[in-house]
């Protein structure tokens, strides 16, 4: 018996069933994917949390990288006491000042040691940098009955800063110093020690600005007879030997500053300083200024220094 034909229509129906059955299973084995790729996500430290389907997954993986280096913030313990007086000259207040002295009872801690210490390293700082020709006796009395006995390396120290960044006050500077050594010697002793010092290793390192600075403060000090003309007088040695174009800048202005002082307690010395700048002059290699220099000290010391007291 012959089987009965299919209609064109039924084979079309039965085709589409077949696809829906097909692309079902499709999904279903896309789903299935999906799921074993999350299964055998890799779970070590460096891809944990990394998703590799989504794109978005991938867009966030260097912020949670980023996110898990970062170390949790540590709590630093407040080693400090509240009464503890910041160093560095830091400003306060002056109502949490005296609130902070309030607290403080015991003279003899470190906290009112360390508080006592940046009060008078303020106090020294203002009465240096205050001073002036005009009120110089004002503010010398004042000065001296701060305690300069503990505080003569705070005030070397101010008055050595003072006078590098205003080089024009350095007369009145020299004469607050001699003032301070008469009842205070240790102070200018210290003084002088260090500016020997800063002038040795300003020297050394052919720091010019410095070794200007530091040989105006010396020759004003030998002014005020705080220093012995031996020092001047070596100094002078030292920046005539093997001389320069700075070197014998430096040693003018010296001469300039205390040469009236050295030509009356020693004036052969003084005139021996004077044939070696000449001899400098004419023989030395040196620059066409530093020789104008020269020529113009010698025309100073006609006038016996009139200008340069």
């Amino acid at each position: 018996m012959a089987s009965p034909r299919r209609s064109r229509h039924s084979r079309s129906g039965s085709e589409s069933e077949d696809g829906a059955i097909r692309d079902g299973g499709d999904r279903h084995r896309h789903r299935r994917r999906r799921t074993d790729s999350r299964d055998r996500r890799d779970d070590s430290p460096r891809g944990r949390g990394s998703y590799r389907d989504h794109p978005s997954d991938r867009r966030d993986e260097p912020r949670r990288r980023q996110r898990s280096r970062t170390p949790p913030p540590r709590s630093v313990p407040d080693l400090a006491p509240a009464t503890a007086f910041p160093s560095g000259g830091a400003y306060i207040p002056p109502a949490r000042l005296r609130q902070m002295q309030a607290q403080i009872t015991d003279r003899s801690s470190p906290e009112y040691q360390r508080m006592s210490w940046e009060a008078l390293k303020k106090s020294i700082n203002g009465y240096v940098n205050k001073v002036n020709t005009s009120n110089i006796k004002e503010i010398i009395p004042e000065l001296l009955s701060e305690n300069l006995i503990r505080g003569r390396g705070l005030f070397t120290r101010s008055i050595m800063k003072a006078q590098a960044a205003s080089s024009s006050y350095t007369p009145v500077y020299a004469a607050l110093v001699a003032v301070v050594n008469t009842k205070l010697p240790a102070v200018g002793e210290l003084l002088l020690h260090r500016l020997v010092l800063q002038f040795r290793r300003a020297f050394r390192q052919n720091n010019k600005p410095a070794c200007l600075a530091t040989t105006t403060f010396i020759a004003h000090l030998t002014n005020q007879k705080l220093v012995n003309e031996i020092l001047a007088f070596q100094i002078l040695q030292l920046l005539f030997d093997n001389a320069t174009d700075d070197s014998v800048e430096v040693a003018i202005g010296f001469m300039k500053a205390c040469g009236a002082y050295l030509t009356e307690i020693a004036p052969r010395v003084t005139d021996s300083m004077f044939d070696i700048l000449r001899s400098t002059l004419h023989e030395a290699d040196i620059d066409q200024r530093v020789q104008y220099m020269i020529e113009v000290l010698f025309q100073i010391r006609k006038t016996q220094f009139k200008d340069y007291p």
